[in-house]
């Protein structure tokens, strides 16, 4: 017998009396597909996708293994080969799909066959209950192709699609092997076909639906507990540990990197954090289990929160970090607005410090804020590019130094140093600015750090040549982050304060700006040569000698300088002029020289 001799008249035997169908003596029936499609979306609905899969493979198998074991007893095959192609052409008989097979190679081990699935019911009546599928879903077909495969091969046969008309292809293309020529993937569809019945499955999804329901009753009484731990106005460090305690990991919450508050389980986890968090390890990341949750209120991003353990986060797990999230915004966010009130109280008292120096008022009230006016200090300015970026850098600038005074006042961020020891405060700017290049990478910042100051007068003068400074910097240095300190320019800081620092500027480049060109272009010095000729008030011979150069050499050099900048160096007013450019041009070069928070 071959297979394309098999006829549905043949197959089937219809008792027009009692309106029997059998198959080989076993009973069958006409059942519409619409009915399956039915229970197929009731299975799914009950079951779950996966379960439901698993229940109507299984389903499949069986109806392929009996209808295996029937025609291979029906007739005298002439070869395996050929009882096994009968399958197709039975599943086609029998309405459910239009089976095409493409190739089938058999040893006497393995078996490889493939072919298209025309008109499957299934993807039809799975289209039509959900839309169009991300995976295969002729699930009855696979198992129908398996167990035939099986029964009638004698060895276990796996059947999946590699395209099904539910995820919207023209057709369906399913694969047959052997389990031995089964990747790992398509191994793991044994598992579907292990014995189960309706009873286990809806027991199991009650096992699951139970321990959910657990589940949410342990959140909700740690909800509970959070809560109460924010109404008595517990420290946020207390919240951590319970919620560390409750799902044995380690908590950390931090803002771009700085930590807020930690909880740390052991010193291994403590480890684990510092390599992944500050050194960038992330092989961390895959040999240990660091999840991170972003903390939010109103768009505004208040940190995250980072959990380290050393097993998968459970169901559980994730209802506990859910709800402690919820109180973790709230109190991160109340926090937030006590520390903007703090910003605005400290702007409003520094605003009126700064421009009403009566020392005995504000004395009184400087304490408020841990401010001592007659110590020494600074004030450093800041200034942003883009602008809008200020809220950012000032709360990260308030979580790394929370005992600094900031604040801000109009375009510029203003921070108070204490300047008992210069050096000291030099390297601190210098590692906050590397900071500020770090965590904002794509800010550009402009920092100015004014004179000393040991009263509210000279604290006065030191807000104001801060703030000229980040001024002239981003004029001068617009493309790159800087820091300049008043030292570096106090030559011109009154010029700075006093005048448009764009006209100093454009006096300048009026003044020696082609004598500046003349000298990068030819790798000559006559501006060093105009500087030492006027530091030595028009004295020859004490410029020659200063120079190393003959009388006659320093002449030439004079001339070429006077035809350069067409000013007239024998004038008192030349001669002021061009010391005034040069303060100008030597401030901008010290200030150039200064090291970018690129390179700190």
């Amino acid at each position: 017998m071959r297979a394309n001799q098999l006829l549905f008249d043949n197959l089937m035997d219809i008792n027009p009396r009692t309106g029997m169908i059998t198959f080989n003596h076993k009973r069958m029936a006409l059942v519409s597909v619409e009915a399956l499609g039915l229970l197929r979306r009731d299975l799914i609905n009950t079951l779950g996708m996966d379960r439901a899969k698993g229940f109507l493979m299984r389903y499949g198998w069986a109806w392929g293994a009996k209808d295996g074991e029937s025609i291979a007893s029906m007739y005298d095959w002439d070869n395996t080969k050929e009882l096994m192609l009968a399958g197709p052409v039975l599943h086609t008989l029998e309405g459910v799909v239009t089976v095409e097979p493409e190739t089938l190679d058999t040893s006497h081990d393995s078996l490889h066959f493939t072919g298209f699935w025309r008109s499957s019911f299934e993807a039809v009546e799975h289209v039509n209950h959900y839309g169009e599928s991300t995976c295969p879903v002729c699930w009855i077909l696979a198992g129908y192709a398996s167990g035939y495969l099986t029964k009638t091969f004698g060895s276990d046969v796996i059947a999946y699609e590699d395209q099904c008309a539910g995820q919207g292809a023209n057709y369906c293309y399913f694969v047959a092997k052997t389990t031995n020529l089964l990747d790992d993937k398509h191994k793991k569809d044994m598992r579907y076909y292990k014995a189960e019945s309706l009873a286990s499955e809806l027991d199991r999804a009650y096992n699951e639906l139970h321990e959910i329901n657990q589940n949410i009753i342990e959140s909700d009484k740690i909800q509970d507990q959070l809560t109460n731990l924010f109404l008595e106005d517990r420290d946020f460090t207390e919240t951590i540990e319970f919620v560390a305690q409750s799902l044995k990991k380690s908590i950390i919450v931090d803002y771009h990197g700085q930590t807020i508050e930690s909880v740390f389980l052991s010193d291994d986890d403590h480890r684990i954090y510092t390599n992944w968090n500050d050194q960038f390890v992330y092989t961390e990341e895959t040999e240990n289990v660091i999840t991170t949750y972003p903390i939010r209120a109103n768009n505004l991003n208040l940190g995250r929160m980072v959990v380290i353990g050393h097993d998968p986060i459970e169901n559980k797990d994730h209802l506990i970090i859910k709800r402690a999230l919820s109180v973790f915004t709230i109190q991160l966010f109340h926090q937030w607005k006590i520390t903007r009130s703090i910003w605005k109280k400290k702007e409003e008292f520094f605003e009126e410090m700064l421009n009403d120096t009566d020392n005995a008022v504000y004395e009184k009230r400087s304490h408020l804020f841990h401010f001592r006016p007659d110590s020494l200090n600074r004030i450093l300015s800041m200034k942003l590019e883009p602008a809008d970026c200020d809220k950012h850098v000032m709360q990260f600038l308030s979580a790394t130094y929370p005992d600094k005074d900031i604040f801000a006042k109009g375009h510029y961020i203003i921070m108070i140093l204490s300047d008992d020891d210069k050096k000291a405060t030099k390297d601190f700017a210098q590692c906050m600015a590397d900071d500020l290049e770090h965590q904002f990478p794509h800010v550009t910042i402009y920092m100015g750090v004014g004179r000393q100051s040991s009263s509210l007068q000279d604290l006065t003068k030191s807000y104001q040549d801060a703030c000229a400074i980040s001024d002239f910097v981003q004029l001068t240095q617009p493309a790159n982050s800087r820091l300049t300190f008043f030292e570096d320019i106090e030559p011109v800081m009154m010029l700075l304060k006093g005048t448009d620092q764009q006209e100093l500027i454009d006096f300048y480049h009026k003044t020696i700006g082609a004598l500046v060109k003349y000298d990068e272009n030819s790798q000559s010095n006559l501006l060093l040569t105009l500087k030492a000729y006027l530091d030595n008030n028009g004295n020859l011979q004490q410029t020659a000698d200063e120079m190393h150069l003959s009388i006659a050499g320093l002449r030439y050099r004079l001339e070429r300088i006077e035809q350069l900048c067409d000013v007239d160096l024998k004038s008192g007013q030349g001669r002021f002029q061009y010391q005034l450019a040069i303060q100008i041009y030597f401030a901008i070069q010290i200030n150039d020289s200064q090291p970018s928070a690129t390179s700190l």
